[in-house]
């Protein structure tokens, strides 16, 4: 069995916040905007009670902190997952083979069949690989052997039956 591509990867706050993305625009997508449009409907309140009852140090402080987290909030859930990573499991390297894919950390070797995946996903610098509603996993496209980022783009399309989906930016 012929190996395709390699990926070494360190789930740092960078990989970590960019598998936040991919969930919050695939699998997590419903939710995510009803509990947008939830923390924009209460920001917009307490704004208008700011204004109409006059400047509270607690709303004010209570608002900036919501729009903190409704802007930020890939890169907040990139630090807290980052405090829940397993010790060992920091940096992986991932072979890709034609009918399965091997995850090798320092506390060992998982084998992945092309099936399990819900969505692949594209940023600028990671390929993120959607498993279920809290698991994904990230792929360092500057850590890429064995082709080019088309071509595994191209592998995965096929191996999956899906088109990888890009996902860039905060919307």
């Amino acid at each position: 069995m012929e190996q395709k591509f390699t990926f070494e990867t360190d789930y740092d706050i960078d990989a970590l916040s960019a598998m936040a993305r991919a969930l919050r625009k695939t699998i997590r997508k419903k939710q995510n905007r009803r509990t947008h449009i939830f923390g924009w409907t209460v920001t917009v309140l307490g704004i208008l009670v700011t204004v109409m009852l006059g400047v509270n140090v607690v709303t004010l402080t209570a608002i900036i902190i919501l729009v903190l987290f409704l802007l930020f909030e890939d890169r907040m859930n990139g630090y807290m997952a980052k405090k829940r990573v397993l010790p060992g499991t920091e940096h992986c390297r991932v072979q890709f083979y034609q009918d399965k894919f091997l995850s090798i950390t320092k506390i060992g070797k998982t084998e992945f069949r092309y099936d399990r995946i819900k969505y692949v996903t594209e940023d600028q610098n990671y390929f993120v690989f959607v498993l279920s509603n809290n698991h994904a996993q990230a792929y360092d496209k500057k850590r890429l052997t064995g082709g080019n980022a088309g071509e595994f783009r191209s592998f995965m399309e096929d191996r999956t039956g899906q088109k990888v989906i890009p996902v860039s930016g905060r919307v």
